[in-house]
């Protein structure tokens, strides 16, 4: 694809699934700024990004303040914002057993959905001079199938896929066009899979950082609502539409294996 022209914003960058797009997109022309909580990371990847033009800015998309000084750095650096890639994201901690696991569930809130939040708050101003302009949410095929043992990062991912959904006709219409990418299992630095990489069967249903790329610059080309990838997960959607009880059934078993396993 051809991005000559476009400015991308992408939070989460200094590793994974936000650090190969921002490769993939300048490599395709775009201007970039990556945003992130880790300067070196940051400042060694704009250097290593073809092209040129490119910034970073440090940032916690948790405090609205950082993500507010961002908004004004991309205005003043690069005065306007094509693509907003909210990719920033954490995964949490398994189970919910008391009280703690409350504080747990507001700090992976904060960064998985109200991180998101801020950015798209902070942004609208120069998303709305700059339209057409595209939102990318990176949730999960967790944000449509609950993945047993994981209750706050399954909800931080139901929120964001449902307030992408309602905003989406309200934006288009401002020539803001706001996408789902849904990613299935993609082993990358903060989320390694590291049950499912060491399973030959399982492996077969692991995706790519590369895939999870394309299908981003796929929904911003084609203003997407929805993209999960790898694609053969749109399948994992039907059971608990078509048949509920033997696909709760299934995922209490799952439940069941993973506890006695110690997780």
């Amino acid at each position: 694809m051809d991005w000559s022209g476009t400015v991308w914003v992408i939070t989460g960058a200094s590793s994974g699934l936000g650090r190969r797009t921002a490769t993939d997109v300048a490599a395709a022309g775009a201007q970039v700024c990556v945003a992130a909580r880790r300067e070196e990371r940051l400042r060694a990847l704009v250097d290593e990004l073809p092209g040129s033009g490119h910034s970073y800015h440090v940032t916690d998309v948790s405090k609205r303040d950082e993500v507010a000084a961002l908004a004004k750095h991309v205005e003043a650096t690069h005065g306007r914002c094509s693509v907003l890639l909210n990719n920033a994201g954490i995964p949490g901690p398994r189970g919910f057993w008391g009280p703690d696991a409350i504080e747990d569930l507001e700090a992976l809130m904060a960064t998985n959905f109200f991180g998101a939040i801020n950015c798209i708050g902070e942004f609208m101003p120069l998303l709305e001079r700059s339209a057409p302009a595209n939102i990318v949410n990176v949730t999960s095929v967790a944000g449509r199938i609950a993945t047993p043992g994981m209750p706050a990062y399954a909800a931080s991912k139901f929120a964001l896929v449902g307030w992408t959904e309602s905003v989406a006709a309200e934006f288009a219409r401002k020539k803001i066009y706001v996408s789902s990418v849904e990613p299935g299992f993609i082993p990358t630095e903060g989320f390694p899979q590291t049950e499912m990489t060491g399973d030959p069967m399982m492996r077969r249903l692991l995706g790519t950082e590369a895939q999870v790329s394309e299908a981003i610059q796929d929904a911003v080309k084609h203003r997407k609502v929805q993209r999960v990838v790898p694609r053969f997960y749109y399948l994992a959607q039907v059971p608990e539409v078509t048949a509920p009880r033997l696909f709760r059934s299934v995922m209490t078993k799952l439940a069941g294996v993973r506890e006695s396993r110690g997780r």
